[in-house]
């Protein structure tokens, strides 16, 4: 770990609040990838431990794809083991979704939205995207990592991103990308996310409130969507998402239900 420049811990570590004890840090001003170095910790790790880096050389996002990652950005992973069911990745990734845009908008005013399953927009532009993953350990338990990363004053982004791509403040808001707010923010999203993530394991009836929670910031409810999953795809409109977190959408006259897959909406209709 080389000694991060960009971070007031004492900032983090107040606003994690009650989970501060129970976290590990680990910073860093560059890195490969926080999902990666999490990855090639997790046998030896254990608790919830929290990943950051101002930027990443080689970030990572679904189906295998990169993550633009540079130092105008904030990139995390908070990792943590678990004995519950694999089938629940899809639970815990629409959680820190729900916390990631809690955290901001608490802080910034600014309310993004979620478009199923893993990221966050605002104003039309992807701001911010979730990467959960999951490692085998012994005796059936698993490290779940949890990946986020928030395009905070980015400008200038690679040619053919599949969405189009927004940041959450303008680069002259210099107060914006100082230590102090970034440790507010960090320890923010970092508190947000464990908490609820708690609250899902040690409180399953709290499901029905969490599930409202992501409802109400889905994006594209009733409105026509084009579906792709593997090969495969079709026009529907979106009705929303059952209680697993899988998208419903009626299309030629029936509901069909993704688990998996992506949803885009034509340019003209952004």
């Amino acid at each position: 770990m080389n000694t991060p420049t960009f971070l007031n811990t004492a900032l983090l570590a107040e606003h994690l609040g009650a989970h501060r004890p129970a976290v590990a840090l680990h910073l860093y001003d560059s890195i490969d990838s926080t999902n990666s170095e999490a990855k090639r910790v997790a046998q030896t790790e254990s608790g919830i431990s929290l990943h950051i880096a101002r930027t990443q050389t080689a970030g990572r996002g679904r189906l295998g794809r990169s993550f633009h990652s540079p130092a105008t950005g904030l990139y995390m992973t908070l990792a943590y083991t678990t004995n519950r069911p694999l089938e629940e990745a899809a639970t815990v990734t629409a959680t820190a979704a729900v916390a990631t845009a809690t955290a901001i908008e608490a802080l910034t005013g600014k309310r993004p939205d979620i478009k199923w399953v893993n990221d966050l927009y605002l104003d039309g532009g992807k701001l911010a995207g979730i990467l959960t993953e999951a490692i085998p350990l012994a005796e059936e338990r698993r490290r779940i990592l949890v990946g986020i990363g928030v395009n905070l004053t980015t400008t200038e982004f690679p040619d053919g991103l599949r969405a189009p791509a927004a940041s959450l403040f303008a680069p002259q808001e210099a107060e914006r990308q100082t230590p102090a707010f970034l440790g507010a923010l960090l320890g923010a999203l970092a508190g947000e996310i464990a908490s609820r993530l708690l609250l899902a394991v040690e409180n399953p009836a709290s499901a029905p409130a969490r599930l409202a929670d992501y409802r109400d910031r889905l994006l594209y409810v009733g409105r026509r969507v084009i579906c792709t999953r593997g090969n495969e795809a079709f026009e529907g409109t979106l009705l929303g998402v059952d209680e697993r977190y899988s998208l419903l959408v009626e299309a030629g006259g029936e509901v069909r239900v993704l688990s998996s897959g992506e949803i885009s909406v034509r340019p003209s209709e952004t």
